[in-house]
């Protein structure tokens, strides 16, 4: 895994209608959004799976499910507070790190295509979110590559 110097993005679409969506990773130049949740579906109108994926698809824009990047729903529903659900998570991928080799080697094969690749998920605060456990592990492998959390009104 050689994984270059370059940004990846992450973007939570709490708080967003999807066309504000597309326009904020267009906006950025993402080639290639990568759904990290385990379940690739939603109450919110237009980022369910399909819906999603064809939004993006009309922007130019590739999508692709990583579901084994998903925070398992037992942490999710099992977990009194946010910080516990994602020290949950925390553990369990350092148990399996092979789902973060899985992200890289996704990350890598877009990026040397020269497309850019955004990480998304459903909270907006990437704080709150098992996208940025993901990143901690992709970081420590891959010490030079750079995050950007995008940001909307």
């Amino acid at each position: 895994m050689t994984l270059k110097k370059k940004v990846i993005y992450t973007l939570g679409y709490q708080g967003i209608n999807i066309n504000s969506y597309v326009e904020t990773l267009r906006h950025n130049g993402v080639g290639l959004v990568i759904d990290v949740r385990e379940v690739a579906w939603s109450y919110k109108v237009g980022f369910s799976k399909a819906p999603l994926q064809a939004a993006l698809n009309e922007a130019g824009i590739e999508y692709l499910h990583l579901k084994s990047a998903g925070n398992p729903s037992k942490y999710r529903k099992n977990s009194r507070t946010v910080k516990e659900c994602l020290s949950k998570y925390r553990a369990f991928l350092g148990r399996n790190l092979e789902r973060v080799d899985v992200l890289i080697n996704e990350i890598e094969a877009a990026q040397s295509t020269g497309k850019a690749v955004c990480l998304t998920c459903f909270e907006k605060n990437p704080d709150e979110c098992h996208r940025s456990i993901l990143l901690d592990y992709l970081t420590e492998q891959k010490p030079r590559t750079k995050i950007m959390h995008l940001h909307y009104s």
